[in-house]
């Protein structure tokens, strides 16, 4: 049986979730989105960070498995399904961590909110505690997983990576 939730209050609205993700796959991202700024310092290929300063929140989006370099971002899915710990340990998951870490340190008053998707459930099932307002994955791949109280799951119809693990909540 499916659980369905209400999320109530001043949260993402499937366009932000939507634009936001998008945005996270372009190198060179916009500058401004939707009344947030993009903080150069902290973005970088596989994340984007975005500050509303009026509303003091930001969005950290995380995008899935990219084929620059030849496709070598693939090597990351492959350490995840032999071992989901020792995916901690790749380059990608230690970049994405310094950008959330760098971001929760420089914006402590701010309200953040995590965006993933596809590789990078991952990511956002691992950085989510009660520091971030929502985590919200896109078609994550998990594997023995649990979800956080403040964590969701968004899964579109015939996604192939999604489609087999749920976490547990």
């Amino acid at each position: 049986m499916n659980n369905i939730y209400k999320i109530s209050g001043n949260g993402l609205k499937v366009n932000e979730i939507k634009t936001c993700i998008q945005s996270s796959y372009i190198e060179e991202a916009p500058k401004t989105l939707l009344g947030y700024v993009l903080d150069e310092d902290f973005s970088n290929l596989y994340g984007k960070v975005y500050v509303n300063e009026d509303i003091k929140k930001i969005i950290l989006s995380f995008r899935g498995t990219g084929m620059e370099n030849l496709g070598t971002d693939w090597v990351n899915n492959l350490v995840y399904l032999a071992n989901s710990s020792a995916y901690k340990l790749t380059p990608r998951f230690q970049t994405a961590l310094k950008m959330y870490n760098s971001a929760m340190k420089i914006y402590q008053s701010y309200q953040f909110e995590l965006l993933g998707h596809s590789q990078s459930g991952v990511i956002v099932n691992n950085s989510c505690s009660n520091k971030v307002r929502i985590c919200i994955s896109l078609n994550p791949a998990y594997k023995d997983a649990n979800l956080q109280n403040n964590e969701f799951i968004i899964r579109s119809t015939g996604d192939l990576v999604s489609q087999f693990v749920a976490p547990k909540k």
